[in-house]
């Protein structure tokens, strides 16, 4: 069923005669009365009663032009909409968020979504030291991250630091549960360490503390993802992990818990990274999300 034909049907329907539709369609009337025609014959039933008045709608037809008109409306909502998308055509902008702070940027990241509609928003979720290469590479705009050690090719806003938690295995709550951990009560335990792909980040920090704080250092597994420490201690593994407090979630089965540290232990830094060379084009942008 063609939308020009069902196009002209509602017009003829809504002003009673083909003459006056054909005027407002600013078409002639014999091509007008033969798409009418046409109509008629695909349904294979009148479409109209003919009057010496008017042209009225029979039982078919008012059942057509009904249906016709919520098609109708539709198909131009749908146009609408498309043009839209093509004459405001969003900027697509890469976003990288590390695993080190999932939980941490998602709200700043919804503070892109709902205060940018202008922009057509990737996430790509990789650690530090791959989104610092794909800054370099501009195959993501903006680097949510650990600050970078070296600050000369950035535009780095960094925000908060975030506390340093210990998770510890509840086969250990008896002597650990309820305290404030110093290093030296984990001597000896099992330790999952986080650990960036490449170059040194708060491993090599975490690492360093240890050794000079235990006689007995047992890191046991490297990761890159909190999440995955935390799905393994929830799997069984026994010992201990050291998180940003913003990416803990509490243990479904009473696999683990949280102990705070004794003493601050500042080695979480998020930032808001951009190549310096784009920070007059993302800038704002930044600044308020961050501070939104």
């Amino acid at each position: 069923m063609d939308l020009k034909r069902l196009h002209y049907f509602c017009t003829i329907a809504e002003q009673g005669s083909i003459s006056k539709a054909a005027k407002l369609l600013n078409i002639a009337q014999p091509p007008l009365g033969k798409r009418l025609q046409e109509l008629e014959q695909e349904i294979g039933s009148p479409l109209f009663t003919r009057t010496p008045r008017a042209m009225v709608l029979t039982e078919a037809g008012s059942f057509l032009y009904r249906r016709a008109c919520d098609i109708l409306s539709q198909v131009n909502s749908l146009k609408r909409q498309t043009v839209t998308i093509a004459t405001h055509k969003q900027r697509r902008v890469t976003i990288g968020i590390s695993y080190l702070y999932l939980r941490y940027f998602t709200p700043i990241l919804m503070g892109y979504y709902q205060n940018r509609p202008e922009w057509d928003i990737n996430v790509v979720v990789s650690d530090s030291s791959h989104l610092e290469a794909m800054l370099v590479d501009q195959r993501v705009d903006i680097a949510l991250m650990q600050v970078p050690h070296d600050r000369q090719a950035w535009f780095v806003r960094e925000l908060e630091p975030i506390d340093t938690i210990a998770v510890v295995s509840t086969h250990y709550s008896a002597i650990l549960a309820g305290k404030t951990l110093k290093f030296t009560d984990l001597n000896g335990i099992p330790l999952i360490l986080l650990h960036r792909i490449g170059g040194e980040g708060t491993y090599e920090v975490l690492r360093n503390t240890l050794f000079s704080n235990l006689s007995h250092i047992n890191i046991s597994i490297k990761v890159s993802e909190p999440r995955l420490v935390l799905e393994m201690m929830e799997q069984g593994f026994e010992g201990a992990a050291f998180l940003p407090r913003s990416e803990f979630v509490p243990s479904q089965h009473g696999k683990y818990l949280a102990c705070p540290l004794a003493e601050p232990f500042a080695i979480y830094h998020p930032a808001i990274v951009t190549l310096s060379t784009a920070q007059d084009r993302l800038l704002w942008p930044l600044e308020q999300e961050a501070e939104g």
